[in-house]
């Protein structure tokens, strides 16, 4: 090779983005490129021809010269990663900031006594990036964990606390530090039951009932709770997540009945009046019963779900710990998968609660039915035929049509599954009058005229007991982990909410219909069908304006980081007080985005208080439920919406910009 081409591959060397050495049998250097001058300032004229320890005195681990030696004397490649070696190189970036960097090491020539590449690759910006999407995701777990009302520990597979939420703080009394590292027994009066219940976690590796423990505070007092626990896998090691309700309430209310049951035949002649008491007790007691049924449901469906998004975000941490970003975004799937799992659970108790928050429009249920016909076809698939009949001159209701779909769809899945080997489902809408008599047998439903969309299978039909638990919340007759029972308590909770009714009609053997009864509606028949969301989102116009009022940090910020992102200028504040003086302020606010729930002055009085001043203001409502079941139709004026929590990102981009935009 002549001088030209020496100059020539020596000026393709330099021109590289990594730092490139070669050293000879004897580990003198024979390239230094340019790259390597800029991140050390050691010249390649000074470098060339010097041993690489004579370069780095002291400074260069043992672990790189190993594996120098290993690629000159057997011919081995090794690949050193920041994760595992913090420190190979004193290198800098341009902003002498420390540059972090992996280094690998190949034999150059026959072995022993050859000649080897080392090459240095800068991952500062990687981890820089790393940093903060972690930092990031670290937030949206603390807000889920810290946010619960139930004190939720992490142990590892010692028993030892390796996270506790605010919650744990409270009930326990110790201060966060103290928590961790302390041993879970510690905590317990009576150890047994949580012994049984942690040698059974060890084992297998499944969902256990929920039991009762008894616990001891710093303070010494005893404390009763329920806990649940499930395990799960970080790379080998093994963690638990236990969530622990306090059921001192329940416990006293159990024990005063024990007391009566025990005494009531002796007082019962000389304490007629006591007796009442005693019944309104034995009342209260059959509610508690209720809720513990609710509340085991919903620890067992949220217990499963938080496993799903602690050990998604855990392995997160870990694999960006170790450098690799290959399944980053499988596990952030599984997270938002279970987490959205987790707020359609949230919907369906508020739906069977009557508190979920309804936007109500006049509906055509013919129109409305007929546009979902594809989608039931691909939902019972091609065993079951289907049918739709339509009634003419079918009067106008007035309900929210996204939850009436829903409520269709949760009744056709439903007769699906009730016919196994295949069957006929038939969907029908109808005129129809209830009388004084059915409101004799259904007291909460009122006389009048009703459209009703009947969804009727020829399936195994319901015995009456059956029948008698269905609207139950978390009963079901499907086999376990096949149905979370709250299908038709959300469909029967909407029918309410909407001020109408549900109705079983089934015999054993000959099929059923479930037939939803909703209030004719005399206004204005403008119909609207459920809508897609829009996918594309225009930008900002300049100057535009968004206040944002939001008592939750967290929920700001996002709410705020979307505005920025979209190109809005972001206004914010954490009560309704703060907000109404940025508010009568003369700043340019295009949109009002506010919480409804805030302390002291809530989002509707805050919205009226502005409009005062601001009258043509755009109010968006954000809701976690609807209070006393309050419908939108009767809460919000025109230029105002609203949108529920939890939302997806793209559904909130899409609401902010078409209010602002007047579409």
């Amino acid at each position: 090779m002549n001088q030209r081409d020496v100059q020539q591959s020596l000026g393709v060397l330099d021109a590289l983005d990594t730092g490139l050495i070669v050293l000879d049998g004897d580990r003198r250097v024979h390239v230094w490129n340019a790259w390597l001058v800029s991140a050390t300032g050691i010249s390649a004229q000074d470098a060339v021809g010097k041993q690489l320890e004579d370069l780095f005195r002291g400074t260069l681990p043992t672990s790189l010269t190993s594996a120098i030696s290993d690629a000159q004397g057997s011919g081995a490649s090794r690949l050193l990663t920041h994760s595992l070696n913090p420190v190979l190189f004193p290198l800098w970036t341009r902003s002498r900031q420390e540059l972090i960097h992996n280094v690998s090491v190949r034999p150059l020539g026959p072995a022993p006594h050859s000649g080897c590449v080392v090459q240095i690759l800068d991952i500062t910006m990687a981890v820089r990036r790393e940093q903060v999407l972690r930092a990031r995701q670290n937030a949206r777990y603390d807000a889920v964990v810290n946010s619960a009302p139930d004190a939720i520990l992490t142990l590892d597979a010692q028993g030892l606390i390796q996270l506790a939420n605010p919650a744990a703080v409270r009930e326990f009394g110790y201060a966060p530090q103290e928590l961790v590292g302390l041993d879970m027994a510690i905590l317990l009066d009576a150890p047994e039951p949580w012994g049984a219940l942690w040698d059974s976690l060890l084992i297998e590796d499944v969902l256990h009932r929920p039991v009762e423990i008894t616990a001891r505070r710093k303070d010494g007092s005893v404390s009763f709770l329920e806990v649940s626990a499930s395990r799960w896998r970080s790379e080998a090691r093994v963690y638990v997540t236990a969530i622990l309700r306090d059921v001192n309430e329940r416990r006293a209310a159990e024990a005063a009945l024990r007391y009566l049951n025990q005494t009531l035949e002796e007082r019962v002649e000389e304490r007629t009046s006591e007796l009442m008491q005693a019944e309104e007790q034995l009342r209260q007691a059959q509610k508690m019963e209720a809720v513990g049924q609710l509340t085991g449901g919903i620890a067992h469906d949220f217990n499963n779900l938080l496993a799903g998004i602690v050990g998604s975000l855990d392995l997160m941490q870990t694999r960006m710990a170790q450098g690799q970003t290959n399944n980053i975004e499988r596990y952030a799937k599984a997270a938002m998968s279970s987490a959205q799992r987790a707020a359609a659970l949230t919907h369906r108790l508020l739906a069977f609660s009557r508190r979920q928050p309804l936007d109500p429009k006049p509906v055509n249920a013919n129109q409305l039915v007929v546009s979902m016909e594809d989608l039931l076809r691909r939902t019972i698939g091609p065993l079951h035929a289907l049918e739709i009949v339509t009634a003419g001159d079918l009067w106008t209701t007035l309900c929210d049509p996204n939850q009436l779909e829903s409520a269709i769809l949760n009744l056709a899945i439903n007769a699906r599954d009730a016919m196994p080997d295949g069957g006929k489902l038939t969907i029908e809408t109808a005129n129809a009058h209830l009388d004084n008599a059915c409101e004799a047998v259904q007291r909460d439903v009122a006389p009048g005229p009703y459209v009703a969309i009947g969804v009727t299978d020829t399936g195994t039909g319901m015995p009456p007991d059956v029948i008698a638990r269905a609207f139950e919340p978390f009963f079901t007759t499907k086999p376990l982990g096949q149905g979370t029972g709250l299908g038709l308590s959300m469909v029967y909770g909407f029918a309410k909410q909407s001020e109408g009714h549900l109705r079983i009609y089934s015999k054993v053997g000959q099929g059923t219909t479930m037939k939803i009864y909703l209030p004719r509606y005399l206004g204005p028949t403008e119909v609207e069908l459920p809508g897609e969301d829009v996918t594309e989102v225009p930008r900002a116009e300049a100057g535009e304006t968004v206040l944002v009022v939001e008592d939750e940090p967290v929920i700001r910020e996002l709410i705020v980081e979307v505005l920025q992102d979209l190109g809005y200028q972001a206004l914010e504040a954490a009560d309704g007080l703060s907000g109404l003086r940025i508010l009568q302020s003369r700043k340019r606010i295009d949109l009002l985005v506010t919480d409804v729930g805030l302390p002291g002055l809530n989002g509707r009085q805050l919205a009226d208080h502005a409009r005062e001043t601001r009258p043509d203001l755009k109010v968006l409502f954000i809701t976690g439920y609807a209070e006393n079941a309050t419908l939108a139709s009767g809460f919000l004026d025109p230029g105002m919406e609203m949108i529920t929590k939890p939302f997806a990102v793209e559904a909130l981009t899409t609401r902010i910009r078409t209010m602002i935009q007047g579409k």
